[in-house]
């Protein structure tokens, strides 16, 4: 493919990016601001480096008093630079996303320019061509050390080439030694290609991000359709089994229950106030169960109006665990059972609760949740709003109604 062509559709993706996604754009503006602080380091180091090699050059032609107090310059601002690197650092994200980074981190890069630029003025002996071009070398090369640093954002380049280069190129200008007019020129020509090239560069930087920043916000929506209810935004089937086994297999000192619930009359109230209204039934008791919830629990919606809760506890004894359970579940059946506004109509909806009691040691999730299963069936069959415990003689009775169930009873099923 062309290099102009390839060109021209990235700049039309990153106009597409920026445009139809925002949040993304931010993202990509936060990512780029982290890489510039992470990175300040090293063209900090490499800066004060560079600033003690030229006032050992210049150490035989320039007034000592001059070259310390520019040194003390360099230093004081490389160190304020550093300082902010490290407070930037240290915040969390949100406070990482907030404008004033940028502005100091682009006011400490112009202040750095200057001082840097200076050296253009204070070092700058005409008689001593040798001394010029070494002053000229290293500003040169300095410039030229923060493209490949701070071009995440190119318009900062500027804000660092520019004072470095303009007080120089002022004197070459001004100079009436030849010699000096050609290093002028030469030092513009320069100039300008880091300019270019920092541009061109900073715009390789914003692409492999965008990609990056796209590429992420991909995988977090594959991760939230695997794993979360496109419905509720509460834990799915699979997401809730993994962490139930993950619990059986590693959480050895735990113990808690295993809640199994569904809705009593909501078929009905699909089948009278519609689709839409039983859906917003369903999100209203997501959010309940998420209010019940404490550190470290979960509530997921399994299929339909089948909900399950996981919750632990620290409890030692039997008799704490039993204390403990029935107090949560009191708690849960009160928060389920108010009144649901569906539309223009208010309705009382109550859970139908089995739940199990369990220690995490040598537990088996699948047999967990059958046991949560079978309580809350026998909840069913003592009528509405009922929670029941799972006990072992549920197990028996649920194995003799499968053993005695009649083939007409298997074709109305």
């Amino acid at each position: 493919m062309p290099q102009s062509l390839s060109a021209a559709i990235l700049s039309g993706l990153r106009r597409r990016f920026e445009r139809e996604d925002p949040d993304k754009a931010c993202s990509l503006i936060s990512e780029k601001v982290r890489i510039l602080y992470s990175n300040l380091w090293q063209p900090v180091y490499a800066g004060i480096l560079g600033a003690l090699l030229l006032v050992s050059i210049m150490w035989e032609v320039v007034a000592t008093a001059v070259l310390i107090g520019w040194l003390v310059a360099i230093i004081a601002i490389s160190l304020i630079r550093l300082r902010l690197a490290f407070l930037f650092l240290q915040s969390d994200a949100s406070s990482q996303a907030q404008p004033k980074w940028i502005f100091w981190f682009a006011f400490t890069v112009f202040v750095a320019g200057c001082v840097w630029g200076t050296a253009g003025f204070l070092m700058f002996v005409p008689e001593r061509p040798e001394y010029i071009a070494a002053l000229a070398i290293i500003l040169s090369g300095v410039a030229a050390g923060c493209v490949t640093m701070i071009s995440a954002i190119w318009w900062i380049v500027l804000l660092f080439i520019l004072p470095i280069g303009l007080p120089l190129q002022w004197m070459f200008v001004t100079s009436v030694v030849p010699t000096h007019t050609m290093m002028g020129i030469i030092m513009t020509v320069f100039l300008g290609l880091l300019i270019v090239t920092s541009r061109r560069l900073g715009l390789i930087i914003h692409d492999n991000i965008s990609l990056r920043v796209s590429m992420a916000a991909r995988e977090a929506t594959i991760y939230r359709q695997a794993y979360y209810d496109a419905l509720t935004d509460l834990p799915n089937r699979r997401m809730f089994m993994e962490r139930l086994e993950t619990l059986c297999t590693d959480e050895k000192s735990a113990s808690g229950l295993l809640l199994f619930m569904d809705l009593d009359r909501f078929k009905l109230i699909n089948d009278t106030l519609g689709h839409a209204a039983g859906d917003d039934l369903l999100i209203q008791v997501a959010r309940r169960l998420e209010g019940c919830l404490h550190a470290g629990d979960m509530a997921a919606r399994l299929s339909g109006d089948e909900f399950v809760l996981l919750a632990l506890t620290n409890t030692a004894t039997s008799k704490a665990l039993d204390d403990w359970s029935e107090a949560y579940m009191q708690a849960v059946q009160h928060a389920l059972s108010g009144a649901y506004k569906l539309d223009t109509h208010w309705v009382d909806v109550t859970p139908s609760i089995g739940y199990t009691c369990f220690q995490a040691c040598g537990c088996q999730h699948d047999e967990l949740l059958k046991q949560a299963d079978l309580a809350m069936y026998q909840a069913k069959m003592g009528g509405r709003a009922q929670r029941r415990r799972y006990q072992p003689w549920m197990l028996d009775e649920a194995k003799k109604r499968a053993r005695f169930r009649s083939p007409a009873d298997d074709s109305t099923s």
